[in-house]
């Protein structure tokens, strides 16, 4: 007897409870027009700021803090070129003539210095190398290494010139 009073005094407690928060949030709902006003200023956040006595921050990297100031996308000098077609830049070179046969095929190339010379694939540039060798064609492959350690690699097809 004693257990079912103390519950129908328990689920009357519990449905008063919830009728008073159903009618309190009615009469939110019902005064749409109200606008509640913004907070003005932030609320300061209190921290222990921290100290670092002139010493690095661990979880920066030393290199790249030395680095902050340079430009990293920016082509790496390449040197002085040596003498002959290993020096020439591909910009500095023409498409002569090609010579296909069955074992080999060989590209005529006349560098700035106007002599000819004969080069079959994968033979290097100064800036690239010889890709592929077609009928009327030559596609060349420009490497251009940036300081950030990046290799950007540039297509470039010379072709025959035609009367």
């Amino acid at each position: 007897m004693i257990i079912g009073r103390y519950s129908v005094a328990l689920a009357a407690q519990c449905f008063a409870l919830l009728t008073a928060h159903g009618l309190q949030a009615e009469s939110v709902r019902t005064n749409p027009t109200e606008i509640r006003p913004k907070a003005e200023a932030a609320v300061p956040y209190s921290s222990v700021r921290y100290d670092s006595d002139h010493r690095r921050d661990p979880f920066l990297s030393p290199i790249a803090a030395a680095r902050k100031g340079e430009n990293l996308d920016v082509e790496e000098p390449r040197g002085e070129p040596p003498p002959g077609i290993s020096g020439m830049y591909i910009a500095q070179v023409r498409l002569v003539g090609t010579s296909l046969s069955d074992i080999s095929q060989t590209a005529v190339l006349q560098g700035q210095d106007h002599r000819a010379y004969f080069l079959q694939e994968g033979d290097r540039l100064f800036d690239g190398y010889l890709k592929e060798i077609g009928l009327d064609y030559a596609v060349l492959v420009r490497e251009t290494k940036l300081k950030s350690g990046k290799v950007v690699t540039e297509v470039v097809t010379k072709r025959l010139r035609t009367p």
